[in-house]
């Protein structure tokens, strides 16, 4: 089995008491920048060379990358990042769905006035970017917008749940970003979503919020197919993960 990547990962310069924090921090995102690419091996002692660490918070971390779903074992002892698949990416979206539609639905009933007005900016923001045809702005006041929807659900364990179902979901993408017009539409969904928490409209937030996602996951799948083809999974349209 080969090792990952000689120095892919640049080392730890301080070493607090949130170490293993830190160092879970290092390897998820190596993983999601793709510094360690889908498929790769991970190596204990390769990960802890790299870092400057002991081998000890680099296990523990693998095991809660492990527990998300980006990391899988690979052998009798070995462990390697996920390879995405249509299964897998259906699985995925199928859980963020579920989860976001129950924050948003909690949001409308939790959030305060600070929190509402910040989600509402955010999806203005969004909405922004996307007409400017700013991808990359666009994808920055996405995921804030997510962060601060979950952040107004008053659910610190659902807020952990659902940033890890958002990180699995990254990962399984095969492109960097949306088209205009696809950030067009999710920057609508994200109006939609802000303008129910702000009536204080759960239903309408929780189905605005499933829609959104199936949205999502149509336009990645859809990317997917047209990269690699439907050998390995369903067609875009034969799936839908709010009606699932």
């Amino acid at each position: 089995m080969r090792e990952v990547v000689v120095n892919a990962i640049p080392p730890l310069t301080s070493k607090p008491e949130s170490l293993g924090q830190m160092v879970y921090d290092a390897i998820r995102d190596a993983i999601v920048e793709q510094l360690i690419p889908p498929g790769s091996p991970v190596s204990e002692a390769e990960l802890a060379r790299q870092l400057g660490v002991s081998k000890t918070p680099v296990r523990e971390a693998l095991l809660r990358l492990q527990t998300i779903g980006l990391v899988e074992p690979a052998g009798p002892r070995g462990a390697r990042v996920v390879l995405p698949s249509d299964e897998l990416l259906r699985h995925a979206y199928e859980v963020r769905a579920a989860l976001e539609s129950g924050v948003a639905r909690l949001a409308a009933a939790h959030a305060t006035g600070e929190q509402t007005e910040a989600i509402v900016d955010a999806a203005r923001r969004s909405m922004e970017c996307a007409e400017r045809e700013e991808i990359t702005g666009f994808q920055e006041w996405d995921r804030r917008f997510h962060r601060l929807t979950a952040g107004a659900c008053d659910n610190a364990r659902l807020v952990e749940l659902v940033d890890n179902a958002a990180t699995l979901a990254r990962i399984l993408r095969d492109r960097d970003g949306p088209t205009p017009g696809d950030a067009m539409r999710c920057a609508q969904h994200h109006i939609d979503i802000a303008a129910a928490i702000e009536r204080g409209d759960r239903r309408r937030a929780a189905d605005s919020a499933s829609q959104h996602v199936d949205f999502v996951y149509q336009m990645v799948l859809e990317a997917r197919h047209v990269k690699h083809g439907a050998a390995d999974g369903l067609a875009p349209a034969a799936t839908t993960v709010g009606s699932r």
